[in-house]
């Protein structure tokens, strides 16, 4: 159970990046008492965190007399030796009360024809076929294991950061530009990742052993994300797409639709699409 004094809208997350760090924002706002610790490997960022209202401390820190109503392990699995133990080990410091959520990703979807992709169909990539692939997945079955939920995302945005500011940077892009992504907001994610900790929707006010899916329902080519950036005159220059379109039926990308996930928490994003947002 959780430590004397510990209150029950208090919220753990491992991993406070860009996603965590907005969590940790949006949470604060919608529990103003609530102390929101972000565990980090380092306190290189604790400075940062602080300025947001978070409590930082290091992952050796952390000891293992706390634990927590709400746990949110949003680290990627770069730098990571054992990521599903990461994943587990976090999973101790949840309570059973409230909820988990382990931030995954789409990738772990092995549709690439550009067909539609949803949370009642996602083929999932062969075991053995991606060393990336196989990290997520055994850690969403850690996470599952836990009784946790599972939020796989799409592609995360802001305006600088997102793969647009990355092809244009590159101006020459060896992809075909005709390729499908899609995209959600990083705030929009936070949110998403929030509701689900918060039980949004659920009958018994909490969530386990869910799957649920992050996007904005709005797919779009490589070509037309940076034409959206250009059209917004936020960005200048240009990007060259060299690759020609693919053959035989693959190598198209996928069309993420949650609206499972949305029916089910209520929820839609504050950035309708990516083009919406540079708009």
């Amino acid at each position: 159970m959780a430590a004397a004094g510990a209150s029950s809208s208090d919220l753990l997350i491992v991993g406070p990046g860009v996603l965590g760090s907005y969590a940790g924002k949006l949470w604060l706002e919608s529990f103003p008492g609530a102390t929101v610790v972000a565990q980090t490997n380092t306190e290189g960022s604790h400075d940062r965190l602080k300025s947001l209202g978070l409590t930082p401390r290091t992952r050796d820190q952390a000891g293992d007399s706390r634990k927590f109503s709400h746990v949110l392990f949003a680290a990627p699995p770069s730098g990571s030796e054992d990521y599903p133990a990461e994943v587990a080990a976090a999973a101790q410091l949840w309570d059973g009360t409230g909820s988990f959520v382990f931030t995954s990703s789409m990738s772990v979807c092995a549709a690439e024809d550009g067909s539609e992709v949803s949370e009642e169909r996602c083929p999932l990539v062969p075991q053995g076929k991606s060393p990336s692939t196989d990290r997520l997945l055994a850690a969403e079955a850690a996470a599952l294991a836990a009784g946790g939920n599972v939020l796989r995302l799409v592609g995360l945005y802001h305006a600088q950061r997102g793969p647009h500011t990355f092809f244009i940077k590159q101006g020459e892009v060896a992809r075909y530009g005709g390729y499908t992504v899609n995209m959600l907001h990083y705030q929009d994610a936070a949110g998403l990742a929030a509701a689900i900790l918060r039980g949004d929707g659920a009958a018994d006010g909490a969530y386990r052993g869910r799957v649920f899916v992050g996007a904005d329902n709005h797919p779009l080519t490589f070509q037309e994300m940076v034409d959206a950036c250009f059209a917004s005159g936020l960005f200048s220059g240009a990007v060259n797409f060299t690759a020609p379109a693919p053959v035989g039926g693959v190598g198209l990308g996928k069309r993420v639709n949650n609206n499972v996930t949305r029916q089910q928490l209520g929820w839609a994003p504050e950035f309708s699409s990516f083009r919406e947002f540079f708009t």
